[in-house]
C-alpha cells in the first residue's frame, strides 16, 4: 500500500497523520504496516525530530520521573545496544498508562507502541524459526512462536534487563507492585521493541529482539528437535498456559489451530467483560467452548481451558 505523499512534502509530520497511516495499513495487511514505518524511518527522520511527538512526550513541570528511574532508563539504553536517534521514543515506550492517568498534562502512554512491538516480535521470531527449523510444519512453528512471545517469557526478559525499574508508573500502580508485574513487564518489553523499530527500522528491531530472546529460542528449538516440546501439554496446563496447552494437544492429533472470536462485550467502558468462543475441528467435527474475562486475553484463556479439559482425556482427541 503506497504511503500518503503529503507526509514527505515539507515536514514536520503531523502525529495523527503518521499514526493514521500506520494503523490504517495494519488493518489491511501486517506487511504494509512494516513498509509504512520503514518509509518513515528512511525518509522522515528530520521531520520526526521537530514533530509534535516531541512536544507530546517532553517532560513537563511536575511530571519528571525520579532520579532512580532516570538512571535505570540510562542503564536500559546501554543494555539494549541501540543508540536512539530519537530518545523520546524510548521515553514513550517506558510510560505506563497509570503515569498518564495521574498526570493529565501527559497525553500519551506506551499502549500503541506495545501494539507495534507485538507485531515486530512475532515477525522476528517467525523469521528466526524458519531458519532454525527448516522442516518444521506450520502448526509446530506457530506453537514455538507462541511459546516464545507469551507473557511469562517476555516478563522474564523484562526482569533480566531491568525494564521495571525504568518505567514511569503512577503511584497507585507503583504501590501494587507494577514494577514486578508480569503483564506490565511483558507489555513494556514489546513497547521498547516497537520504539527501537520506529527509531532504526526492522534490522534494529530484529537485532534487539534477538539479543533479548536469542537464548530462549535456542533452548526451545533444542527441545523441539529432541521431541520434548510437543509432549508438554500437561505441563502447560499445570501453569495455566491453556492456549498453548490446547494448541499442543491439537497439533499432537494433527488438527488445525484453534480460532478465537469475541462474541459479546458487556459492562461499562472502564470495566468491560468479554465473552470469547474458541473453536477447533477435531476428527472432522467442530468443537467449541466459551469463556469470559475482564480482557480479551483472559477470556481467551478461560475458553481455551474449557476446551482443553473437554478434549483432554475424553477420547475425542486421537494422536496420529
Amino acid at each position: 500500500m503506497p504511503m500518503n505523499p503529503k507526509l514527505y512534502e515539507s515536514g514536520p509530520f503531523d502525529v495523527e497523520d503518521v499514526e493514521s497511516e500506520i494503523f490504517e495499513s495494519t488493518l489491511i495487511d501486517v506487511s504494509d504496516a512494516f513498509s509504512v514505518t520503514e518509509d518513515l524511518v528512511q525518509k522522515g527522520v528530520s521531520g520526526w525530530e521537530n514533530s509534535a511527538i516531541r512536544e507530546l512526550i517532553a517532560p513537563r513541570t511536575g511530571t519528571r520521573p525520579s532520579l532512580e528511574v532516570i538512571q535505570a532508563q540510562e542503564a536500559l539504553r546501554r543494555r539494549l545496544g541501540h543508540k536512539f536517534r530519537r530518545p523520546e521514543l524510548l521515553e514513550l515506550a517506558l510510560s505506563h498508562p497509570s503515569w498518564r492517568n495521574e498526570h493529565p498534562s501527559v497525553p500519551v502512554d506506551n499502549q500503541r507502541m506495545e501494539f507495534l512491538g507485538d507485531l515486530v516480535v512475532g515477525l522476528v521470531m517467525g523469521e528466526a524459526l524458519l531458519h532454525l527449523v527448516p522442516n518444521g510444519a506450520e502448526g509446530d512453528l506457530s506453537l514455538l512462536r507462541q511459546e516464545l512471545v507469551r507473557e511469562r517469557a517476555l516478563a522474564a526478559v523484562g526482569e533480566e534487563i531491568g525494564i521495571g525499574a525504568a518505567l514511569r508508573l503512577g503511584k497507585g500502580e507503583e504501590m501494587r507492585g507494577g514494577r514486578h508485574s508480569a503483564s506490565v513487564l511483558a507489555d513494556a518489553v514489546e513497547a521498547v521493541i516497537g520504539a527501537v523499530f520506529l527509531d532504526g527500522g526492522y534490522s534494529a528491531g530484529a537485532m534487539v529482539t534477538m539479543r533479548m530472546l536469542g537464548s530462549r529460542i535456542d533452548e526451545l528449538v533444542a527441545l523441539y528437535r529432541t521431541g520434548n516440546f510437543e509432549s508438554r501439554a500437561d505441563a502447560y496446563a499445570s501453569t495455566d498456559n491453556y492456549k498453548t496447552a490446547l494448541q499442543v494437544l491439537l497439533s499432537r492429533a494433527q488438527c488445525g489451530p484453534a480460532t478465537y472470536t469475541v462474541v459479546a462485550q458487556f459492562g461499562p467502558s472502564h470495566a468491560p467483560l468479554f465473552r470469547v468462543q474458541v473453536s477447533a475441528t477435531v476428527n472432522g467435527q467442530s468443537r467449541s467452548t466459551q469463556g469470559e474475562g475482564s480482557s480479551k486475553k483472559t477470556a481467551e484463556i478461560e475458553a481455551a481451558r474449557q476446551l482443553f479439559q473437554k478434549l483432554h482425556g475424553s477420547g475425542l482427541i486421537t494422536p496420529r
